[in-house]
């Protein structure tokens, strides 16, 4: 064998060697050093409380309502269970396990001795942030030690996120910085760690994730009227929206003026658009053409099914709220989590505006004139983060 050719071999298989099989990747989010270097150590605890060979603790956690309130809950009771030494399961109110992969622990829940104890907290609202529920104050500002007193199964359930909460707490926020966490990127930080897209959800996204993944500036647009209009109810302002773009006109001038404000040279430009209504999708796409990326599915409720319809819903729903997270820049409602959550996956700063629907007063979207969400507007609106 030549010397030359010998030479490019030994290369190939020795690159080959160092290149980390898929098992072995770090996700993109703590490849850019964003998430800090906790993940494998509670990865290790976690497998040893599930194979019994360290005290079985667990932190079972049960969100109520859609998608967006219950991640909201789940990812900041992934901290807790870091902080407090117990491995985290989900009990699927929805079933996260059609739409979502587990890449670094097995969060589904298991079958646990009934001699086991247990303790049962509540962090549900619809408004104002539940400061008067245990639980709400030992994370605020007590200790996680009280948090169940030593039972060997602390059940949550509700619809509250409580990153913004522990990164107050005076002790936990000092832990949470040495982490490697800020307020900003934790909770983009604890989806990435639980979730990745399950087959099903990228098969069915699958021009759209090739196209959110490229080099464009991408641009995310929520439009939502509300869960009344997804479970069946019409308004007459729903009516008027299905009927025409002019209520909705301002979230896609919103785009137009950050495309202007912030695209770099040459750059090309595409707009993802999710909205509870499939005429706003419909309208948008013959308006916008393929500048436009958005599915013409009729949207759904993930909660208000069952069965073979409701892990559809849920993989349409996961699906979008996780392109949502690649868009550079997001325009969402004001109402509701799901706009504001999927944004806050991305990890980035001053990027995401809010609008109204009928808003007749528009700032220019440039960032100066009208200002992006701080992380404190964004942590405090219900269900919160």
């Amino acid at each position: 064998m030549k010397p030359r050719i010998l030479s490019s071999l030994v290369t190939y298989f020795t690159m080959a060697l160092l290149i980390p099989r898929p098992s072995e990747q770090t996700s993109w989010v703590q490849r850019r050093g964003q998430c800090g270097s906790w993940g494998p150590e509670y990865a290790q605890l976690h497998d040893d409380v599930l194979s019994g060979r360290t005290r079985e603790q667990y932190l079972v956690v049960e969100g109520i309502e859609g998608l967006a309130d219950s991640l909201s809950l789940i990812a900041g009771m992934l901290y807790v269970a870091v902080l407090s030494g117990r491995a985290l399961q989900i009990r699927e109110n929805v079933p996260y396990s059609v739409a979502y992969d587990r890449p670094h622990i097995d969060w589904r829940e298991s079958i646990k001795s009934s001699t086991m104890t247990e303790q049962h907290f509540t962090l549900r609202t619809g408004g104002p942030l539940p400061v008067d529920e245990p639980a709400f104050r030992l994370l605020y500002n007590g200790s996680m030690e009280e948090l169940g007193a030593g039972a060997d199964i602390v059940t949550m359930f509700g619809n509250v996120g409580v990153i913004n909460v522990l990164f107050n707490n005076p002790i936990y926020k000092v832990q949470l910085y040495k982490m490697g966490l800020r307020p900003e990127t934790a909770y983009g930080c604890a989806l990435e760690y639980l979730f990745t897209p399950s087959l099903s959800v990228k098969e069915h996204f699958r021009d759209e994730i090739i196209t959110m993944t490229g080099d464009s500036m991408k641009i995310g647009i929520q439009v939502r009227l509300g869960d009344g209009y997804l479970r069946g109810g019409v308004f007459e302002e729903q009516k008027h929206a299905e009927a025409s773009l002019l209520a909705v006109q301002h979230f896609f001038e919103c785009a137009e003026q950050l495309q202007s404000a912030f695209r770099q040279p040459g750059q090309d430009v595409v707009w993802l658009l999710i909205s509870d209504s499939l005429d706003i999708r419909s309208l948008s796409k013959t308006a916008y053409g393929d500048k436009l990326l958005v599915k013409l599915d009729e949207p759904s409720h993930v909660a208000g099914m069952t069965g073979h319809e409701q892990n559809q819903a849920m993989i349409a729903a996961a699906g979008e709220h996780w392109l949502f997270g690649l868009a550079d820049y997001h325009v969402i409602s004001s109402i509701g989590g799901f706009g504001r959550s999927a944004a806050l996956r991305a990890q980035t700063w001053n990027t995401l505006y809010k609008l109204d629907v009928y808003q007749t007063h528009l700032l220019q979207c440039d960032g100066l004139n009208m200002k992006p969400l701080t992380w404190d507007e964004i942590a405090s609106t219900a269900p919160f983060v």
